[in-house]
């Protein structure tokens, strides 16, 4: 699929948030380390198992992260290993997420 649509297009990007390789392989089949997608975000959406997903995104494209998770964006910005970040709106609102996003940014 993906190499159709590049073809089609190759100015698209296939991005992929997903849980690490080793679980994501483990717990869910999915080896997308073989799916030569163009950027990938790990999902950091567990507090109990942040910093080892910090670990795991600093080797990738960067991290994703929910609207409650907002609290950790001082940390990751400050992360120069870090690529980028994704914030899902969890809430599923994602109006009322974008506003947390912009308040918190201007802390």
């Amino acid at each position: 699929m993906i190499g159709a649509m590049k073809q089609a297009n190759p100015k698209v990007s296939f991005d992929l948030c997903h849980h690490n390789p080793y679980w994501a392989k483990r717990y869910f089949a999915a080896d997308w380390e073989k799916w030569g997608v163009d950027r990938v975000f790990i999902q950091a959406y567990n507090e109990k198992n942040f910093q080892a997903e910090v670990d795991y995104a600093q080797k990738y494209d960067g991290i994703a992260i929910t609207d409650q998770q907002l609290h950790r964006l001082p940390e990751i910005v400050a992360n120069d290993k870090i690529k980028g970040v994704l914030v899902f709106p969890l809430s599923g609102k994602p109006e009322a997420t974008a506003s947390k996003l912009k308040q918190a940014s201007v802390k």
